[in-house]
């Protein structure tokens, strides 16, 4: 092929762009310090780079924004320090005033301290930053807290607002005052026992706050120690308080002397020996249940008996003996063994005592007497003196002495609260019967009643006062139906113990208050008095000191130390919420410099090869110049065109 002049030149003019084009291209880079400044420099490079780029632009967001909601959770985490604190001074305010010590002018002084700081939780609760209620949800513009006299009403939401600090991650960085300030510390009346009294028609399922009891068998023991009787009690079948009386008393009869009723207290049952017949003594009588459990002088436990002459002289010991058979019958052994006949010791008329008998045509002129002062073992028997032909001894008054106990492993006697020793008249443990709809309001109190009158119920802005000591209302569902039906949103109710009723607010953005508001003081009594929340703590507590009713006042601490509780628990989360960011913030500062590193490996240009290059292709560049100046020669063409 035949190479042309005008091929050659274009050849060389094509190899002088080139040049030309490298070497602009690392003019550029030097001068932009990047070895990408278009696409066609690095096609697989520009796409690293637009990757580490959009990498970067994410983490700036998740920075910005962890700054963002560390500012505004420290804000909360100050505000909840801020609310423990005048909680605390609130609790020391009412664990002092409690103190029966100090007097009504000082009691107002204290209220008016209180005042102080329920304005201070007020304001706290109405704060703003930049104009924004900080407290008040999803409705940054409306004051959250609105106090009236008697309560508060929330008016902001329970919106959360979350920032992303991380892929597919979110966290709250709001608080809101319903979850704050009308936190429920408690539940009006969920512990109270207002003491369903005992009384026959109680079904035996109820007792023991309607645990019942254990009938099955439904078997237990009464041991009269006495008389060495056991009278076993089958109640299997009883189904109320009356089943369970006439099952005992039928089954130990008149004749067992004692019997059980319904204690004067009216929660439990009581033992009563009788009197009278109750104080005869038996071979069984333990020598210590004599005298009035007094017992009998055992040490050394001897005496004398003799005639007039002491030609019969002899010494009787009854120190090892338990009961007052076993002592008579180591009398009547001592008597033998001295060889008299026709005299022995047996029980008087009245079977109260012992009786010394001596049926001899002629009485032996026996006495029986005690050896010294320091001695009285023929006393303490009853039987010291001159025997003749009868010595009839004096009542020996024994003690009831009855054990109630329980067959094998069954709790049938503990159930029903009447297992224990039993030696006098003796009210046994409470058994709690449990509350139900049909309690009468008189059989409250241990069937003593209260006098009911007025309670004062606030919800918010709105109050009522019921008047419970009406003569209309005779049972507790005629109770919980008035509370309920008083046009507040509360729910009345037996509460879980079965034991009391208690008051549930229904809402959650208004405060609730119960107290008494005459001489009756009806919601003490009915164990309802008090708030279940935060702000109408407060209030009450304002309301106690300027009372002056210390009671209530230290009723009251309960919950505000529950506040004080609640609020360190709100400021924990939140400060764990600041220090997940703070981590959070840390590792993406962390991954930005990597980023970054990565995104100068690939765009950054090596400056110093940048040089060498620029060097070398300008002096390529120059010498293709001479070089095509040399190749392509002028004629005078070139110069006519």
């Amino acid at each position: 092929m035949r190479v042309t002049n005008q091929m050659m030149a274009d050849r060389t003019v094509f190899n002088l762009s080139r040049n030309a084009s490298r070497f602009m291209r690392i003019q550029n880079q030097l001068s932009t310090g990047r070895q990408i400044n278009t696409p066609s420099d690095d096609p697989i490079g520009t796409q690293l780079v637009l990757g580490y780029k959009t990498r970067l632009s994410e983490l700036e967001q998740y920075i910005s924004n962890i700054e963002q909601a560390k500012g505004r959770l420290t804000f909360y985490e100050d505000s909840l320090t801020d609310l423990k604190n005048l909680f605390e001074s609130a609790n020391l305010t009412a664990t002092t005033m409690a103190n029966d010590t100090f007097t009504g002018v000082e009691r107002e002084a204290a209220a008016n301290e209180i005042d102080s700081l329920y304005q201070q939780i007020l304001q706290l609760g109405n704060k703003q930053i930049n104009g924004r209620f900080i407290f008040a949800g999803h409705r940054i513009r409306t004051t959250p807290l609105m106090a009236s006299t008697n309560g508060v009403i929330y008016n902001g939401d329970i919106g959360t607002i979350n920032i992303e600090p991380d892929d597919g991650s979110r966290i709250r960085t709001n608080l809101n005052g319903q979850d704050i300030f009308f936190r429920q510390l408690s539940t009006l009346g969920d512990k109270s026992d207002i003491r369903g009294g005992l009384t026959g028609t109680t079904l035996v399922a109820d007792l023991n706050a309607g645990n019942g009891i254990d009938n099955t068998p439904g078997t237990f023991e009464v041991y009269d120690a006495n008389r060495d009787v056991t009278y076993t009690i089958d109640i299997s079948a009883a189904n109320t308080v009356n089943d369970v009386l006439n099952a005992i008393n039928t089954t130990l009869g008149a004749g067992s002397n004692i019997s059980a009723a319904i204690a004067s207290a009216g929660n439990s049952f009581v033992w009563q020996p009788t009197i009278g017949t109750a104080n005869s003594a038996t071979d069984q009588t333990p020598l210590s249940n004599l005298n009035n459990g007094g017992g009998v002088d055992q040490s050394p436990g001897s005496f004398t008996i003799r005639n007039a002459d002491s030609s019969i002289s002899f010494t009787v010991d009854i120190s090892s003996a338990s009961t007052l058979g076993e002592a008579r019958t180591l009398i009547n052994n001592a008597i033998t063994a001295e060889g008299l006949t026709n005299v022995s010791v047996g029980f008087n008329a009245n079977g109260t005592g012992l009786a010394v008998s001596d049926t001899n045509g002629v009485p032996l002129g026996l006495t029986i007497e005690d050896p010294n002062s320091s001695q009285s073992t023929a006393e303490d028997l009853g039987i010291a003196g001159s025997v003749g032909a009868n010595l009839d001894g004096r009542d020996l008054q024994p003690i009831p002495d009855f054990t109630i106990r329980e067959i094998g492993a069954q709790t049938t006697g503990t159930d029903l609260g009447i297992i224990g020793h039993v030696v006098h008249d003796t009210v046994m443990a409470d058994i709690r019967p449990r509350l139900t709809l049909t309690s009468t309001l008189a059989s409250l109190n241990n069937n003593a009643g209260y006098t009911l009158g007025e309670i004062e119920i606030s919800q918010g802005d709105r109050t009522v006062t019921l008047d419970l000591g009406n003569a209309s209302l005779v049972t507790v569902s005629d109770l919980l139906d008035t509370i309920n039906s008083a046009g507040l949103d509360i729910t009345a109710s037996i509460n879980a113990d079965e034991t009391g009723i208690q008051i549930v607010n229904n809402v959650a953005d208004r405060t609730l208050t119960v107290k008494s508001t005459d001489s009756t003081r009806t919601a003490h009594e009915l164990g309802i008095v008090g708030s279940p929340d935060m702000l109408g703590t407060m209030l009450l507590l304002s309301d106690a000191l300027h009372n002056n009713d210390r009671e209530m006042a230290g009723a009251l601490m309960g919950n505000l130390e529950k506040a004080m509780q609640e609020l360190l628990g709100s400021r924990a989360e939140t400060g764990t919420r600041i220090m997940r960011l703070t981590t959070t913030g840390s590792r993406h500062e962390s991954t930005q410099i990597q980023v970054q590193k990565l995104l100068s490996e690939v765009q950054d240009a090596d400056l110093i090869s940048l040089v060498t290059a620029q060097a070398r292709e300008e002096s390529l560049y120059q010498a293709a110049l001479l070089a095509s100046s040399k190749i392509i020669q002028l004629s005078l063409v070139d110069f006519l065109r």
